[in-house]
């Protein structure tokens, strides 16, 4: 049964799942579909049985929907939220929230005064190497954490030429690759109270236009119960790489999307699991949950806007952090930083 009548706005690259994804689910009939390629909107569009725009204004404004799914570069949003929240439409973004807390704050307020969901991407969330994660440290198997280490790494994006803008992009790899593993740090360790972040862009003299926004990073946070941690990420790698690896004073815990493996105090491994979940299925599990938080408002969702707040803070930290080359405290931002 499909029930809610859903947009879509910008269906290349990550686009393309989650329209497919909306195909499939019966939550969802798919009614509009924009993207600047009118040829790309329009061949959707049949396959669909949808309406193509290459104007998103006239998409929301014209458009009766219940929900919009904002798959476009993150510059491009504030209007479509704006106009979304006017037109009571729940929208699903892809991630990152913002690029500056002032942004996401704005957008965040607009949603939430209008009585509507404001789901952000987060697929680490519904992976079941990092759910797995998350169940057996709510147990305290590896004891008090004291040492975490994260790794993101992955391929330079093709499509480099906004992203190497800092006014557009808001940043590099920091913002862009490694969002999902600071909220998931965030989701199961807390907010750290003070970080040090060094960037580098090493891309910059083999692209053009010029590439000005960091493509190699490493974040030092330092948390209010004293675990320390570090996050090393870049772009510059021709392989997807991602890990996050905690130290516990009884034992060690390594996790990924589709592993886990914890070891007790000497070293002895005492659970590992594999799964085999992709992008798509990811995707699936998302885009069910947001439905189905819409049609039962006492299911609570899984990741709004307001959780990911605390993450664009940090990212927001990070970078200040950078520009100056000193340590950043997180304490400024109060209780914007208590997550509902």
């Amino acid at each position: 049964m499909n029930d809610l009548r859903a947009g879509i706005i910008g269906v290349e690259d990550y686009g393309s799942q989650v329209l497919k994804t909306l195909g499939t689910c019966d939550l969802y009939k798919i009614q509009a579909i924009a993207d600047k390629n009118r040829d790309l909107a329009r061949e959707y569009a049949q396959q669909y049985d949808a309406r193509p725009y290459d104007d998103y204004r006239s998409l929301i404004v014209e458009e009766k929907l219940d929900v919009l799914f904002l798959t476009i570069p993150t510059y491009l949003c504030g209007e479509c939220i704006t106009l979304a929240a006017k037109s009571g439409m729940h929208v699903f973004k892809e991630a990152p929230l913002a690029r500056s807390l002032p942004e996401a704050t704005q957008w965040h307020d607009l949603m939430e005064k209008a009585g509507l969901r404001f789901h952000v991407s987060a697929p680490y969330r519904f992976a079941p190497g990092f759910l797995q994660a998350n169940h057996v440290l709510e147990k305290e198997p590896i004891g008090k954490i004291y040492l975490i280490r994260a790794e993101s790494f992955g391929p330079f994006p093709v499509d480099f030429k906004w992203r190497g803008d800092p006014v557009l992009a808001g940043g590099g790899v920091l913002l862009e690759m490694a969002y999902p593993m600071i909220d998931q740090i965030i989701w199961n360790l807390g907010i750290p109270e003070r970080l040090y972040s060094l960037n580098a862009g090493f891309c910059s003299k083999r692209v053009l236009p010029p590439y000005r926004t960091e493509d190699t990073a490493i974040l030092t946070m330092k948390f209010p119960d004293g675990a320390m941690g570090n996050l090393i990420s870049g772009w510059m790698a021709g392989q997807e790489q991602e890990l996050l690896s905690l130290y516990g004073t009884e034992g060690t815990l390594e996790v990924n999307r589709n592993f886990l493996r914890v070891r007790d105090g000497k070293g002895e491994i005492v659970k590992q699991n594999d799964y085999q979940v992709d992008e798509a299925w990811l995707t699936a599990q998302q885009i069910r949950q947001f439905g189905d938080s819409i049609m039962d408002s006492e299911l609570k969702p899984v990741s709004t806007a307001r959780e990911h707040l605390a993450n664009v803070a940090i990212m927001e930290s990070a970078y200040l952090s950078a520009r100056t080359q000193l340590p950043e405290t997180l304490k400024v931002y109060g209780s914007l930083l208590k997550l509902s």
